[in-house]
Formats: C-alpha cells, sequence, structure tokens
C-alpha cells in the first residue's frame, strides 16, 4: 500500500488594482506608487520557491505588459495573467472590498488554473508574506477548508491573506462576499467571516491561523506601512489555538 502524501495542489490569488479611480475610503491612489507596488511583490512571489501557481488578476484595465513579461522569466512555474475593467462598472459607493469580489468571481468563472486546483491562498497583490514558509506549512499540514484569521466575536476576519478548498471559495466565500457595501458598513472582512461561519456550519474543516502574517506592504485605506511585532505574533498563536479548539471540539 502506497502511503506517500498526495501533493499539495494549490495555487496563490493575487488581486490587483492598479488605477482605482473615485473609489472612497482609499488614500493609497497614485497609479505610479501602486504600480510600484504591485511590481515589486509579484516579482517577490514569482521568486518564491514554494510557489509553482499563481493566479494574477487586475480589475482596472491597465496596461499588464510588464507582467506578462516577468511570467516568462519563470518558465518552471505556472502563472496566469486575468485583465478586467470590473473596478470601472459598479458603484463605487460599494467600495474597494466589492472589486475585489468581483477578481475573485472572475477567477473562478475563467481561470484555467483555477479549474485543476483544490486549495487555493488569496493574498492582497501589493502585499508580500516574510513569513510566507510558516503560513504555508500550516495550511499544507492542516489541509484545511478554512485557513483563516477572524476576531471580533467571530465577525471580522483579515482579508489580505486567507486560503481554504474551491468548495469554501466557491460556495461560501462567493455568495457572501457578494454583499460588500463600504457605505453601508458592510465590509469584505465581515462578509468573509460570515462566510466561515457558514462553511463550518456545512461540516468544512477549519482551521485558524497561529502563524501571524509578517505583511510587507503599504495600507491601501491609510497609505501607511504595515507595522508587525512581538506580541501579536505570541497573542495570535495562543488565540489561534483556543479557538482551533472551540471550533473543532462540542465541549466548550
Amino acid at each position: 500500500m502506497n502511503s506517500k502524501k498526495k501533493k499539495f495542489n494549490y495555487s496563490i490569488i493575487l488581486t490587483a488594482c492598479i488605477k482605482p479611480i473615485n473609489m472612497p475610503f482609499l488614500e493609497r491612489k497614485s497609479e505610479i506608487d501602486r504600480l510600484k507596488d504591485y511590481k515589486e511583490t509579484f516579482n517577490k512571489w514569482c521568486q518564491n520557491r514554494l510557489i509553482e501557481k499563481i493566479i494574477f488578476i487586475e480589475n482596472s484595465g491597465y496596461d499588464l505588459n510588464f507582467f506578462h513579461e516577468k511570467a516568462k522569466e519563470f518558465p518552471n512555474k505556472t502563472i496566469e495573467i486575468i485583465s478586467s475593467n470590473h473596478n470601472n462598472t459598479f458603484e463605487k459607493k460599494l467600495g474597494k472590498g466589492y472589486g475585489e469580489y468581483l477578481c475573485l468571481k472572475e477567477i473562478f468563472e475563467k481561470s484555467k488554473i483555477c479549474e485543476k486546483t483544490d486549495f487555493f491562498i488569496k493574498i492582497t497583490g501589493r502585499y508580500y508574506i516574510k513569513n510566507y514558509i510558516k503560513i504555508f506549512q500550516e495550511f499544507e499540514k492542516k489541509r484545511s477548508d478554512i485557513y483563516i484569521c477572524i476576531k471580533d466575536n467571530l465577525t471580522y476576519a483579515d482579508s489580505h491573506v486567507f486560503a481554504g478548498s474551491k468548495i469554501f471559495f466557491l460556495n461560501h466565500v462567493l455568495p457572501l462576499a457578494s454583499e460588500t457595501n463600504d457605505s453601508n458598513g458592510i465590509f469584505m472582512e465581515h462578509c468573509l467571516a460570515k462566510a466561515a461561519l457558514h462553511g463550518i456550519n456545512n461540516n468544512l474543516s477549519f482551521n485558524h491561523f497561529t502563524t501571524y502574517p509578517n505583511i510587507y506592504g503599504i495600507i491601501g485605506t491609510n497609505n501607511k506601512r504595515i507595522k508587525n511585532n512581538f506580541i501579536k505574533n505570541i497573542k495570535l498563536f495562543f488565540l489561534g489555538k483556543i479557538k482551533n479548539y472551540l471550533l473543532s471540539h462540542k465541549k466548550y
């Protein structure tokens, strides 16, 4: 009998909006700055030895020639570049989170990589995860349908990086993310938390982050560089352990 564990079939999803026109609740608006962010992080993700498949989607109709050319430098990887103009097709009061939802929707409708992939790690395209190895190893080991950081009484989930199975994305993330409306205080993070709880209620396996993502990047909302600290890492480790226990056992 072959006891060798099946290879972990996953892809990372990088979402991008280079030219966000009239987008509310956004301080990092310059297409020059945003393009620089995306170029830098895309190159880092392409160089990451743990990643074999990348789906990069940009939703403002921007020229993506740089990304196509950069992808050619990594022939050993499967890299898909998707361009759309969806960011210019919806009411901006819905916010950037709604644009993110449209990116995910298009990926699961059109991506060739998606058709042959079981698990996904979604990452905001301007961010690089410095401790990605630990994040990946934790996800690969558990291979949970839902892998996420959820807080605020289970009402808010970090959207800059989360992961899960195709079933989780298709049956829970997409339907609930469509309810995003920043102007009404319904952010992608609220919808993502609800998606996770719906998934758990439908018997999907769940694993909370116990490694805090060490993110390199600038926050779009306030145009400030993300700061990571040791205390956050320790808090998330123990809180993650507790949440994993409570949500996977009936004895609480």
